[in-house]
């Protein structure tokens, strides 16, 4: 599967976030988005799964087979961790993976990122980082073909995130990921291609 980015545009009023942003990404690689705070990468990303509409340009998923484009599965990892904060994170996440897996294989796949003792407590009594960990363990057993993370590594220490990456490669091998981070370090530890947004917004905007 390959995406093509061709000179996409978005402003919000006068403010031009993107501007003539052009890539090309292809199936069974890892992407780093960096670029300053406020330069359009989550608006990116928002319209990359047609939450939000550009102004202009193109967006083209090409399947690489007989049948030309198609509409790619999405799965993502926003700056909020978006869970149901009265459920724990067995149940979080298996309202994405319903019958594909069964609680003991969710357990399973979550006791690789999470404590067991937590996996039957509500979410809100777990702390920043248990959250942001059972946010990406709930985006990466959900059926994708496309996995885009929005600085997914947010209250991780190092040690945590050197194992979270782990499972990532694991679970995202022959996908296509595209994440933002404002880390180096994360784009070595994923073996990412690094890429940056030709259009800026004004300094501080948070898009």
């Amino acid at each position: 599967m390959k995406l093509t980015v061709r000179d996409l545009r978005k402003s919000f009023g006068n403010l031009d976030v993107l501007t003539g942003v052009s890539m090309e990404l292809e199936s069974g690689r890892i992407y780093c988005l960096m670029a300053p705070s406020g330069s359009g990468k989550t608006t990116l990303f928002r319209i990359l799964m047609g939450l939000e509409t550009a102004d202009g340009g193109e967006i083209r998923w090409d399947a690489g087979r007989p049948g030309g484009t198609f509409t790619p599965r999405f799965s993502a990892v926003f700056q909020e961790d978006r869970l149901c904060e009265a459920f724990t994170p067995v149940e979080n996440v298996m309202m994405v993976t319903g019958k594909r897996l069964s609680e003991k294989q969710v357990c399973a796949e979550l006791c690789r990122l999470l404590p067991a003792e937590s996996l039957s407590r509500p979410v809100s009594t777990l702390s920043g980082g248990m959250k942001r960990r059972t946010a990406i363990c709930r985006a990466l057993l959900a059926p994708f073909d496309v996995l885009l993370m929005d600085e997914p590594f947010t209250g991780l220490d190092e040690e945590t995130r050197i194992s979270v990456i782990s499972y990532m490669k694991e679970k995202t091998a022959g996908k296509l990921l595209l994440l933002s981070t404002h880390q180096e370090e994360d784009v070595q530890l994923l073996g990412a291609v690094r890429l940056g947004l030709t259009g800026q917004a004004q300094a501080g905007a948070d898009f």
